[in-house]
């Protein structure tokens, strides 16, 4: 069980493009600092991408849903939309770095299982899938 999570994140995770290994003194300017075991997924937009409200409104109307199913947010697991910046990860002493203006899309979903680098997907209709494999 724990291989498939493990496979599953391997083959999902992000271009190093995305997610940059940084020192753990790296400050974030308008961002979220995250450390293990807690889990997180976050909603975000790169506004400096253009794209069809379609859309975008296909992320928002899966986040909500996504949001209504699992939230309210706890001490251990947060669940929402942000206008974060930039986010930091701190996983067996490494820490990662996620830039929301270097995504290639307007639309993504931060996915930090407490455990393994986190991942960036695109597409909204993987969002599910992958936080239910996080959460067993």
């Amino acid at each position: 069980m724990k291989f498939s999570i493990l496979l599953l994140f391997i083959l999902t995770s992000c271009s190093p493009k995305y997610v940059q290994e940084v020192p753990s003194d790296t400050k974030t300017k308008f961002g979220f600092e995250i450390s293990q075991p807690n889990q997180a997924v976050y909603f975000v937009e790169n506004e400096k991408i253009e794209m069809k409200r379609d859309r975008t409104f296909e992320h928002e109307k899966i986040a909500n849903e996504l949001y209504n199913s699992f939230g309210p947010a706890r001490d251990d697991f947060y669940i929402g939309k942000t206008n974060a910046r930039d986010f930091k990860f701190n996983v067996n002493n490494k820490t990662y770095y996620i830039a929301v203006e270097s995504l290639s899309q307007r639309t993504a979903m931060i996915l930090f299982d407490g455990a393994h680098k986190p991942i960036i997907e695109f597409n909204p209709k993987k969002y599910r899938k992958l936080i239910l494999k996080m959460k067993k």
